[in-house]
């Protein structure tokens, strides 16, 4: 049988909420959303510039 002492497992209790929380917490924001609507695109010209302007 495993003894711990009274302090080490409220320090485990604690560790194990905090890191339940914050999981909870992280998928939450990640949730928010924006619908698009994606159309096609016919006789059209589109030109991507990554150039930094330096």
């Amino acid at each position: 049988m495993i003894l711990l002492p009274k302090k080490r497992i409220l320090l485990i209790i604690t560790v194990v909420f905090i890191s339940v929380f914050s999981y909870l917490l992280g998928n939450y924001e990640k949730q928010n959303t924006i619908q698009t609507v994606s159309l096609p695109v016919t006789n059209k010209i589109v030109v991507i510039d990554a150039r930094s302007w330096r």
